[in-house]
């Protein structure tokens, strides 16, 4: 599911959202770019596998392990991705995009750039922000031994979404981040009836998260001026195909976790590995690297479908290289050393 979720997002920004902005010297592709549009929606993907994953990984885990876990897998390959795009964006002068000074490169480093008055050095980094918020709370669980209470948190959850529906609050969408709350629930809900069972309680909770996703991603759409719109699929993202590909997403979560536990394949596992640094690699590197293309006639040469097809095989070769030079070790390693010395005595 990541690959599917990762490629999406990897298919939005270089056939649509890329040539869309000009950030891309291309010309449009009307055909790619009609069924690339929702490739955005591979995000909210991202956010149901994070909302099962992460609490897999809370279960019985101290805070130091939680910790030690989140930042291991988060940091190292964000270390080297930041450092890479900055690089890039400086080396190639037709880069939409340029490194706002070693500042915003150091902040960005950090995970939390906002913290210091920068923004993300990559126009994809912005989910790793409503991530992080996710974590904290959950961290915030396993830090007061409130765990076994995670159903009623994630219902409370839910009803400040739907307040938030209601009456949209910026703070509960800033430090709550209620807009998502029923995409990461209905992953968490995934997580405890393959691990425990279902119950009504349960399916009610994944039916609820199922109708908010719908109305979150239908708002997410735009408004529409007419029912007439519905019908139309050549003006933008259509609402029914959102709310479709959302819906989607639950009856393939639902297949996955039917499946009987097993060993994952070894492209499975790969594939799991490789779609976080792709998708931190890709965006404003590509950009960069196509206009660059652009630039030599290479694009005139072999026709820009061609070298956006190899500029997303690169991309995944590149991510397999942060991975296994890069992330990996460097995982392992910082892993070991929260779990040592971070704060001797606490989440033990």
């Amino acid at each position: 599911m990541r690959a599917i979720a990762a490629l999406a997002v990897v298919g939005f920004h270089y056939f649509y959202k890329g040539p869309k902005e000009n950030w891309m010297h291309v010309t449009h592709m009307p055909f790619l770019a009609d069924i690339a549009q929702y490739g955005y929606l591979g995000v909210h993907l991202f956010f149901m596998i994070s909302g099962y994953v992460i609490l897999m990984t809370a279960q019985n885990a101290s805070l130091r392990d939680f910790i030690a876990s989140r930042v291991s897998r988060l940091a190292p390959a964000l270390w080297v991705c930041v450092l890479l795009t900055a690089l890039i964006e400086w080396l190639i002068p037709s880069s939409p995009f340029k490194p706002d000074g070693l500042g915003q490169i150091l902040a960005n480093l950090t995970l939390f750039p906002g913290l210091f008055g920068h923004q993300a050095i990559d126009g994809a980094y912005w989910s790793l922000a409503v991530e992080l918020t996710f974590y904290f709370w959950i961290g915030v669980c396993v830090a007061s031994g409130q765990m076994h209470r995670i159903e009623l948190f994630l219902k409370m959850w839910l009803a400040l979404a739907l307040v938030n529906i209601v009456r949209p609050a910026y703070p509960l969408q800033l430090y709550l981040c209620v807009q998502w709350a029923p995409l990461f629930t209905a992953g968490a809900v995934y997580f405890l009836a393959r691990h425990t069972g279902w119950n009504t309680s349960r399916r009610l909770m994944l039916f609820v998260s199922l109708m908010f996703a719908c109305v979150y991603a239908w708002r997410e759409a735009g408004p529409i001026d007419q029912i007439a719109d519905l019908l139309t699929f050549n003006q933008g993202a259509n609402h029914l195909v959102v709310v479709a590909i959302i819906l989607g997403f639950f009856v393939l979560f639902h297949a996955v976790i039917r499946r009987s536990a097993g060993k994952p394949n070894l492209g499975s596992n790969l594939a799991g590995k490789l779609t976080y640094p792709l998708y931190l690699v890709h965006q404003n590197a590509g950009y960069a690297l196509f206009n660059l293309a652009a630039s030599t006639a290479l694009v005139t040469m072999m026709g820009q479908t061609t070298v956006i097809a190899f500029l997303m095989i690169f991309a995944i070769v590149t991510a397999w290289g942060i991975h296994t030079t890069a992330e990996r070790p460097i995982a392992a390693w910082l892993r070991q050393s929260i779990q040592k010395r971070t704060w001797q005595g606490v989440g033990t």
